[in-house]
């Protein structure tokens, strides 16, 4: 009897799999180290992927049945792109079962989402030495917890208004959620770095400026916070979004496009005609839409509209303060929203 055989109440392999392909990465690492202190330790741990089984179906028996060199546990990982890759592990599995293979390691299984009724899942589901380990996105609840853990270890919070903005942005991929909750740590500082009288609130503009990497969603920022009357924070985020580089006529094109939109919900085609022409359909997103909408109706979007229109011609003036020009716009609209009961 092998090794892995005589270890009574434990798993000889685990396949780790999901669509959120960094959820998968985080728990097949996780699951690895328990098995292996040291990741990197080429006596303890052999890595193979798809193409290393198709070049060479035998090498998952070969690397399964070493034995250690220096003593402790063995690991194999391996890592598949598909269902194809899984059929060399799920003739192995089956072999392993029957004692028609011997084992001296433990397998981690890494892959992306994968049919309930292909090879590979029935195969672990089927096995006794086997378990699955399902990676889905995380819920909305779930990346709440995870970032209010990572921002307490470095004292800082955040805002109901950051939050708001912050989370939808996540889903679906935990590595890059991770990602973006290291950025916003290291744009606060770090506690040790910190002053005392650094302020440890992440705010709505906090978020905007070094988590939403892409100009459309940058713009959508400026132009909901000026047309729900948001004045603080749209005067905050035009400035650093200038300060970025953006155009304020880029910023101007994208206050008409809404404009455009709203008036497109309000006229015949309703909301999937706005919905056509660009306007959100899901999340806040589709939310703070549906509360401009209401907002800005009759004579003071069309107010809106033609002030937008004039603020383009004039910043086609030779000579013309066209950054001020955009931010005096905003403002006057985020004052005019508020009046409206923004």
């Amino acid at each position: 009897m092998t090794g892995a055989q005589q270890r009574s109440n434990s798993n000889l392999a685990w396949l780790v799999f999901g669509p959120d392909r960094g959820l998968v990465a985080e728990r097949a690492r996780a699951l690895c180290l328990k098995v292996v202190p040291d990741l990197d330790d080429v006596f303890a741990v052999t890595s193979l992927t798809d193409d290393d089984l198709k070049t060479d179906p035998a090498s998952l028996a070969d690397a399964m049945a070493a034995l250690s060199m220096m003593g402790g546990e063995r690991l194999v990982r391996v890592k598949i792109s598909g269902e194809a890759g899984g059929a060399p592990i799920a003739a192995f599995l089956k072999d392993f079962d029957a004692g028609l293979l011997p084992a001296e390691a433990r397998l981690v299984v890494e892959a992306g989402e994968l049919k309930k009724a292909g090879r590979l899942r029935k195969a672990f589901e089927a096995s006794p030495n086997a378990k699955l380990v399902p990676c889905y996105p995380d819920s909305l609840g779930d990346l709440s917890q995870m970032v209010e853990a990572s921002l307490g270890e470095e004292g800082l919070t955040l805002s109901p208004g950051a939050r708001v903005r912050l989370l939808p942005t996540l889903e679906g991929d935990r590595a890059r959620a991770r990602s973006e909750i290291e950025k916003l740590i290291l744009y606060k500082g770090l506690e040790k770095f910190r002053a005392d009288d650094d302020a440890t609130e992440i705010t709505e503009g906090d978020v905007l400026a070094c988590t939403v990497g892409s100009a459309d969603a940058e713009m959508d920022s400026i132009i909901d916070a000026a047309l729900t009357g948001q004045t603080a924070l749209v005067d905050d985020i035009y400035h650093r979004a200038l300060s970025a580089g953006r155009s304020p006529i880029g910023v101007l094109r994208a206050l008409q496009r809404r404009l455009d939109q709203i008036a497109e919900s309000q006229s015949g085609g309703g909301v999937q005609g706005a919905q056509r022409l660009g306007a959100p359909r899901f999340g806040p997103a589709a939310s703070g839409f549906s509360r401009q909408c209401n907002l800005w109706r009759g004579a003071a979007l069309e107010s809106a509209r033609g002030a937008a229109f004039n603020i383009e011609r004039a910043m086609k003036h030779s000579g013309a303060p066209v950054d001020a020009l955009g931010g005096d716009l905003l403002l006057k609209l985020a004052l005019r929203a508020e009046r409206l009961g923004g």
